[in-house]
């Protein structure tokens, strides 16, 4: 779930992105996990889609190694993209996804996080996301 206000807008990194509406302070949340919003696929579900349904879990969500699950968000911030200078980080107090804020953040800017955060560089190549 989304804790600030945002909106969508065209990417410099990648199709559409998420951007902040409002000023954010260095620490800030941003986002956690929901239950409702978020849908966790164990392997076997995932191997009885068809693969249509795989290409879009594929695509949207990933797998969750420590978890053994496919993990999709099914709001907003799916539109948060890959940087290697991200606004955005994983806050290590928690186990399930609380986004936090890396630095001060702008209105306007655009929320990023570093997907090496929870993702392969392999997995990256796969989407056809910039690793280096």
């Amino acid at each position: 779930m989304i804790y600030i206000k945002y909106r969508l807008d065209k990417s410099k990194f990648h199709g559409i992105g998420l951007f902040t509406g409002e000023d954010l302070k260095k620490g800030q949340m941003v986002y956690t996990a929901s239950p409702l919003l978020d849908v966790n696929i164990t392997r076997e579900q995932f191997d009885q889609l068809d693969e249509k349904e795989k290409r879009e879990i594929e695509y949207w969500g990933f797998w969750d190694e420590p978890n053994n699950l496919w993990h999709v968000d099914f709001d907003v911030s799916k539109f948060i993209n890959h940087s290697h200078e991200p606004t955005l980080t994983q806050d290590q107090n928690y186990q399930d996804a609380y986004l936090i804020t890396t630095r001060n953040v702008k209105a306007g800017e655009e929320l990023t996080q570093n997907y090496l955060e929870f993702e392969t560089e392999e997995d990256l190549i796969k989407r056809g996301i910039q690793v280096k």
